[in-house]
């Protein structure tokens, strides 16, 4: 995952400048502006300048060359701030620890540390971090709560699921020896990858398989799946070559924690035309459905193209990781580990779009794009390169 690696080395420089931007996407997924590290970096200079030559015994400067170091391998294994949490831990001593350095009154530093105090306390009460990354609170109970029938929880079973989030708080719920496989970033049968090996050994293992997958947005409005879900449920199962063995014995598991997850998004507000809302529980069969819908072949030329881009930059299109999937209007490869999807479209078009950026990016046509001639400046991305006002949308 490269979501908060920087681009450039101009990037990779400026990150202290970079995280006391009020921006998401920076270092974290959410806004989170951190003023200390541009604290510490004119603290710094200011204790250099205005020592002139002169020693005061400190930890400080040895705390401040630890966290200029620290910065390197984070931001080449992942810039991602959950895993520099020790030293945004330090980032405010060292404030202090650099300040009582500095050749000025007590008064003036206590002053000083005050001010920086109550700006990042400002920032933090302008821009809350709480409540702005969970989908559901947590308050007492199950941490999510879901309606499983007694003889569903007595029964162990290989669960597969099939959405982005795998909604892993409700495995307690089931039966302990259960076990569980999410194939949403599976390429399927044709993967021979030792992650796609042990996805398809698992789902091939004996015993009682069933797909368990929320209800549509705004919930479901009866008991029983509707004939267009079961049949885009057993799109996505063919891959891996399954299929919803009946419809009628699917069952849907009612979930307070998928209807909390809803009203949070509408500001805790509820329709009276909501439907119910859960979990379908559906028992699967090892083999595709007949009407599956049958995509028709790529065109070599189609993934040349996807080829030639994968080779051209791999840091965002990175090669094995995405398989081709055919869809309304030309062919589709996604890279999670780069959170881009590449699109070669029927009339010939090639076009990019990254996961924070409101609009696709038109890379050129077929034919450009397998000439010997083709350039690509992959590290000029819309929406991730650059500081985070340059970025645009």
């Amino acid at each position: 995952m490269i979501r908060f690696e920087p681009d450039t080395w101009r990037d990779a420089l400026l990150r202290p400048l970079a995280m006391a931007s009020p921006d998401g996407g920076v270092y974290v997924e959410i806004i989170a502006p951190d003023f200390r590290f541009l604290f510490i970096i004119v603290l710094a200079l200011a204790w250099v300048l205005l020592m002139r030559g002169q020693r005061r015994a400190s930890a400080a400067p040895v705390l401040l060359a630890l966290t200029a170091v620290a910065f390197v391998p984070w931001l080449a294994t992942s810039g991602n701030g959950r895993y520099f949490i020790p030293f945004l831990l330090i980032a405010g001593p060292l404030c202090i620890g650099l300040l009582q350095l500095m050749p000025a009154s007590r008064s003036f530093r206590v002053a000083l540390a005050m001010t920086m105090v109550a700006w990042q306390a400002f920032l933090v009460y302008e821009i809350s971090p709480w409540r702005s990354w969970g989908h559901v609170v947590w308050s007492n109970g199950l941490p999510f709560e879901i309606n499983v029938p007694k003889d569903i929880a007595a029964q162990p079973a290989t669960y597969v699921t099939l959405s982005s989030i795998s909604y892993s708080l409700i495995a307690p719920s089931f039966h302990p020896a259960s076990r569980w496989v999410n194939i949403s970033s599976q390429a399927g049968l044709a993967d021979k990858s030792p992650d796609g090996l042990r996805v398809q050994a698992l789902i091939a293992a004996p015993g009682a398989l069933k797909a368990i997958f929320p209800t549509v947005p705004g919930g479901q409005e009866g008991e029983r799946i509707g004939a267009d879900l079961g049949s885009a449920i057993d799109n996505l199962l063919a891959r891996q070559g399954l299929s919803i063995e009946r419809e009628d014995q699917c069952r849907l598991l009612r979930s307070a924690g998928l209807a909390a997850m809803t009203s949070s998004r509408l500001g805790g507000a509820r329709s009276d035309k909501s439907g119910l809302e859960g979990f379908w529980l559906c028992p699967l069969a090892r083999h595709a459905s007949d009407r599956v819908r049958q995509a028709p072949p790529i065109a070599p030329r189609v993934e040349q193209v996807f080829e030639k881009l994968e080779l051209t930059c791999p840091r965002i299109f990175p090669p094995g990781e995405a398989v081709t999937l055919s869809i309304a209007g030309g062919a589709l490869r996604g890279y999670p580990g780069s959170d881009f999807k590449l699109y070669v479209l029927d009339d010939g078009r090639v076009i990019y779009k990254y996961f924070r950026a409101i609009n696709s990016v038109l890379i050129g046509d077929v034919d450009a794009i397998l000439s010997p001639s083709f350039m690509m400046e992959c590290n000029q991305i819309q929406g991730r390169s650059g500081l985070p006002w340059e970025r645009g949308v």
